[in-house]
């Protein structure tokens, strides 16, 4: 005991004073103790990769990655990452044969495919809650996200759009033939939608001005999109309907000859061949630390197109589609083979430049023209410059060689591991 006794107060004289603090009546030597255990825990959970959120794990790909083409080539991080891609006709297939599956599992990764249809036209509100992470939009739309303050970044776009792309319907018994007979009637149009501005160029080339809340016109237009709409334009209470004929509901009309077309978007216009051009979106955050992954999906892209559209595979296509949307048969047949209609496997356009200024001579006519969207939310040449990440195409480090062959899209990437 007289040795334990005197043990205590050697430490004591070795320690001669102590400071309280608070209720806990910690020493300093001990809160030093602690501290040092807890940092040595808090550095085991931020270095171990298994203890990272998706987010953080995705961004391990890249660390801080430049948009320049000379960045440095991404690792593939230790924690699976999910993909999510909104449903079509090409991923279902893309799906089904495993492409997708051979693209993505060497990066560590893996597809989900979202029926993003749920959402309507909230499609943003997907892309901000991270429950999609790609998506394929005309250049309108896209352009209205950007200026709506919406971070979102082309990584690929097409070239002109067919004049078919966005027409104006009308039910068959209508008396209207044309689109100059509009005047002095109701069209219905979805504001953020692109067959809108389609109409409103063409009806400026056939005289007559559309009525916006910045200038009085001569046709009247309402906000209306999906199933209100289409019940609208049969009941009589719209005349006219601005649509893409290649949707669903739309062609399931169109087949059973109950609309019919009055116009299409103006030819030489600049919604055929600036506006309506289809761009390849994703938010910069997810460009920026997974660009592996979107090349990945550029290269099945280009897969699918090559199977699909070059080689003529549309039954294949259609059948998978209609099992998956749901339709007819013969409807998801004409969404996949009318090359006048279709919204997506468009051929890729490599030259970025050519996509800022198509872009930039878009927003300036709209803006001249009157346009009240982008009239009172104006986009400068600097934004556009900036929304076409150029990494993605040519001369970029992620850009995908449409031009290469089949064996060069099927083959993996391979990236160093962490």
């Amino acid at each position: 005991m007289k040795r334990k006794l005197a043990h205590i107060n050697a430490r004591r004289a070795h320690y001669p004073r102590h400071r309280r603090l608070g209720a806990a009546k910690l020493t300093v030597p001990a809160v030093v103790l602690v501290a040092g255990v807890f940092t040595v825990v808090l550095a085991f959970l931020f270095l171990t990769p298994g203890a990272k959120s998706d987010n953080s794990a995705a961004a391990d790909s890249s660390a801080v990655i430049s948009t320049s083409s000379n960045s440095v080539a991404p690792r593939i991080p230790s924690k699976k990452r999910a993909f999510r891609v909104g449903i079509n006709f090409w991923t279902g297939l893309a799906e089904k044969k495993g492409w997708f599956k051979e693209a993505f599992e060497p990066l560590n990764a893996e597809i989900e495919v979202v029926d993003r249809r749920v959402a309507g036209g909230a499609e943003a509100a997907l892309f901000k809650r991270g429950d999609i992470h790609i998506g394929e939009r005309m250049a309108y739309p896209t352009l209205q996200h950007k200026a709506n303050g919406f971070d979102f970044v082309v990584v690929a776009a097409s070239g002109e759009a067919p004049p078919r792309r966005a027409t104006t319907i009308v039910r068959t018994a209508s008396t209207v033939k044309t689109l100059a007979d509009l005047k002095g009637k109701v069209l219905g149009a979805h504001r953020l939608g692109c067959p809108y501005f389609a109409t409103y160029e063409a009806l400026l080339g056939a005289g007559l001005q559309l009525d916006t809340e910045l200038k009085k016109g001569d046709v009247r237009h309402v906000n209306i999109t999906g199933q209100p709409a289409i019940l609208a334009l049969l009941s009589g209470e719209i005349e006219a309907l601005s649509v893409h004929l290649a949707m669903p509901d739309y062609a399931q009309l169109f087949r059973d000859g109950r609309i019919r077309e009055i116009g299409t978007a103006l030819p030489g216009g600049q919604y055929v061949t600036n506006g309506g051009r289809a761009l390849i979106v994703t938010t910069r955050n997810f460009a920026n630390e997974n660009p592996d992954l979107i090349q990945a999906y550029l290269r099945v892209y280009e897969r699918a197109r090559r199977y699909i559209i070059d080689e003529k595979h549309y039954d294949e296509a259609a059948t998978i589609s209609s099992e998956q949307f749901r339709t007819p048969k013969d409807i998801s047949l004409f969404l996949v083979q009318d090359a006048e209609t279709r919204l997506t496997l468009n051929k890729i356009h490599p030259d970025a430049q050519e996509a800022v200024d198509a872009l930039k001579s878009f927003l300036h006519w709209a803006i001249t023209n009157g346009d009240d969207f982008y009239t009172t939310k104006p986009l400068t040449d600097a934004q556009v410059e900036e929304f076409v990440d150029r990494r993605f195409f040519a001369g970029g480090q992620y850009y995908v060689d449409t031009t290469g062959t089949d064996a060069q899209l099927a083959a993996p990437l391979t990236l160093p591991k962490q």
